[in-house]
C-alpha cells in the first residue's frame, strides 16, 4: 500500500495521473493495482488516497514493483510530486481469511500493535470467529511486514458492497457474538489498538 496525502482541490489531477500511467503500463495478470480514496479516518492518518498493489504470488508482485523505473516512471513521479504533500508505503500479507473472492469497493482496516509471541493465539481466535460468521465480503487478518509505524504490526481488513453494509458490520447470532467476544478478549489481552480507516475504490487496473 502506498498512502498519499493530497489536497481535495488536487484529487482529480492525481486520479488522472494514476489512471494515465497504470492504464498503459504493462503488468502481470496476477497483479492487481487499485486507487482508493480514504473518506473515513482518525486524525492521525494523513493519507487521503491509497494505491494498493496485491497478488497471491509474491514473486510477481516483487517483479512488478522492481519494473517501475525508466523514463515513463520518472515523468509520472515528477508530475505526482506537484500534488502529493506526503507519502508513505507499507507491505504485508494475509495470515488467514474467509477465502472470499468478491471485489467489493468499500474496505475497512483496523490496525493493531501486537507482540509476535501472542500472534498465533490471535490468529486461532480469528479463525474461529470467521468460521462462525456469514460474511459476504472478504475478511482477513494479516501482518504488516515492511513500513510499520510506531509498532503497528497486525491488520484486520473487511470489504463491503456499500457503506450501509459497512456501517452494519458485526456479529448477529448468538454463536457469532460468542465467537466475536472470544476473539476480542484474546486481541485485547495481547495487543494495543492503533487506528481504523475506510477506503473507497476509485478505479482498479
Amino acid at each position: 500500500n502506498v498512502h498519499l496525502e493530497v489536497d481535495s482541490k488536487d484529487a482529480s489531477s492525481v486520479a488522472g495521473l494514476v489512471d494515465d500511467f497504470y492504464s498503459n503500463y504493462p503488468k502481470p495478470d496476477n497483479v492487481k493495482v487499485a486507487l482508493y480514496s480514504i473518506p473515513l479516518k482518525g486524525a492521525s492518518e494523513k493519507a487521503t488516497h491509497l494505491l494498493g498493489f496485491t497478488s497471491e504470488d509474491s514473486q510477481s508482485l516483487a517483479d512488478f514493483r522492481n519494473s517501475l523505473k525508466g523514463a515513463e516512471w520518472d515523468l509520472y513521479i515528477s508530475k505526482m510530486q506537484n500534488y502529493v504533500k506526503s507519502v508513505r508505503a507499507a507491505a504485508g500479507r494475509d495470515l488467514i481469511s474467509n477465502g472470499s473472492m468478491t471485489n467489493y469497493p468499500i474496505g475497512q482496516a483496523w490496525v493493531f500493535k501486537v507482540n509476535n509471541i501472542t500472534l498465533s493465539s490471535i490468529v486461532q481466535a480469528f479463525d474461529k470467529f470467521t468460521k462462525s460468521m456469514k460474511f459476504d465480503g472478504k475478511v482477513a487478518l494479516g501482518q504488516i511486514v515492511h513500513g510499520t509505524d510506531n509498532g503497528e504490526s497486525v491488520y484486520i481488513y473487511g470489504t463491503y458492497p456499500d457503506l450501509n453494509a459497512a456501517f452494519n458490520f458485526g456479529p448477529k447470532s448468538e454463536n457469532e457474538i460468542a465467537a466475536f467476544s472470544e476473539f476480542t478478549t484474546t486481541l485485547d489481552s495481547s495487543s494495543e489498538y492503533s487506528k481504523s480507516f475506510t477506503r473507497v475504490l476509485v478505479k482498479s487496473y
